[in-house]
């Protein structure tokens, strides 16, 4: 079977599910402290953060405004998005 690289495309489109990664519960609790934190204490800026980098073993993290920023090996990206649609 020949498939040329655009019908492989296109079929993978229709079939492409959202990404979602699923976190340790602890570092989404952590990322939104930082994230609440970041609300509590900062006035209302045009440039809203992406998500929060943060640290798989102290937990420590920062806002991320870039949506794919570049990790160490111990950290990973949560978006807002999963932030903010956690519920714990």
């Amino acid at each position: 079977m020949n498939s040329n690289p655009s019908t492989r495309a296109n079929n993978s489109a229709k079939t492409k599910e959202p990404n979602m990664i699923f976190f340790d519960p602890s570092l989404i609790k952590a990322a939104r402290n930082i994230y609440r934190n970041y609300c509590n204490l900062n006035l209302v800026t045009d440039n809203q953060p992406m998500g929060i980098v943060i640290n798989r073993d102290s937990h420590r993290g920062q806002l991320a405004f870039n949506p794919k920023p570049i990790l160490l090996p111990r950290e990973c990206f949560i978006p807002l998005k999963q932030i903010e649609a956690e519920a714990y």
